[in-house]
């Protein structure tokens, strides 16, 4: 995140009357060597800083203040100084804000495992490099739910363990049979995003129906695995989107069935009986075992909104870290 320290943070802070926790700062001042988040500054913080720090951590005095020049010279050249997405730390709320800012910020997921891998191998396709870096730094937790049912209770649990500024992140499936069906988790998010907690909804039906074709062709029997990507491949965008990719057309309810069935009507019987079994419940794990191979041209197969969802949702990720 991008953090600015106000100049009252560097001042008077021998006046007993405002006297606060030294410790706070230090271990917020932590966070911008390395990158963890970035330092906002201007003139009057660099020369608070030239005041105090030589003063009360003379060993890292010069590291710091080359910093702070840094990050002003930063963003004067790229306009960035008067963003609104920057976290305005001072001397009244230091406390609260480094307990917030120094602990790791929270995915919560209905599996952690599976979507978390999913979350990991996307990062790494699209080069996103701040949450790359989180998850292999520990700068970005994922928690399993159990259950999408679960993932709104998980995020206000996490929720309400920072002070003021809440760092989690819920992620969840649509569920949706058809294109634009609003369901119960679309409900869940409207509440969750009104507690101030960052959330995003899968415009396809479930993680699932992002996995590339690369992928998918590598689960099962050859023979069997070719005759499913056949099928698949036959499908429009939306029906794909909205396929169960795990358990596929034989086994929908009766309900699911009549919902779909102006999506599916003109299946010819090669591509129903294709697809009448899905490709099991491990395909995000196998999308997993491709972190590094998979690439964003792999999503991008998938249709250039699939690959503009994809950052959309790395970036609301990165916006909490």
């Amino acid at each position: 995140m991008r953090v600015e320290l106000t100049a009252d943070v560097f001042t008077d802070t021998d006046d007993p009357a405002r006297r606060y926790d030294p410790n706070d700062l230090y271990v917020l001042l932590r966070c911008f060597p390395d990158r963890r988040h970035d330092w906002v500054t201007d003139l009057a913080v660099v020369a608070a800083v030239e005041t105090y720090l030589p003063k009360h951590l003379p060993e890292l005095a010069d590291t710091y203040l080359a910093l702070a020049r840094d990050a002003m010279v930063q963003q004067a050249w790229t306009g960035t100084t008067q963003q609104g997405d920057v976290v305005r730390v001072g001397r009244a709320d230091l406390a609260d804000h480094s307990a917030d800012l120094c602990r790791p910020a929270v995915l919560v997921v209905e599996n952690s495992s599976s979507d978390g891998g999913f979350l990991h191998t996307v990062a790494s396709a699209l080069r996103h490099e701040r949450v790359v870096t989180a998850l292999e730094r520990h700068w970005l937790e994922v928690h399993s739910a159990g259950g999408s049912g679960e993932v709104p209770k998980v995020a206000r649990e996490h929720a309400v363990r920072y002070r003021r500024l809440i760092r989690v992140v819920a992620l969840l499936d649509s569920d949706s049979l058809i294109p634009g069906q609003r369901t119960a988790n679309h409900d869940q998010a409207d509440k969750l995003a009104a507690e101030k907690i960052t959330v995003h909804v899968l415009a396809l039906r479930e993680a699932e129906n992002y996995v590339p074709h690369r992928v998918l062709a590598g689960i099962g029997r050859a023979k069997d695995a070719s005759r499913r990507l056949t099928a698949l491949k036959r499908l429009t965008p939306q029906q794909r989107g909205h396929l169960d990719i795990k358990n596929g057309l034989g086994s929908r309810k009766p309900s699911a069935v009549e919902k779909q069935r102006e999506l599916f009507q003109d299946l010819d019987l090669a591509v129903q009986l294709g697809l009448r079994d899905g490709f099991g419940d491990n395909v995000l794990e196998r999308l997993a075992e491709q972190r590094g191979r998979v690439t964003e041209q792999d999503f991008a197969a998938l249709g250039d909104e699939v690959v503009a969802e994809l950052r959309t949702l790395l970036d609301k990720i990165a916006s909490r870290i």
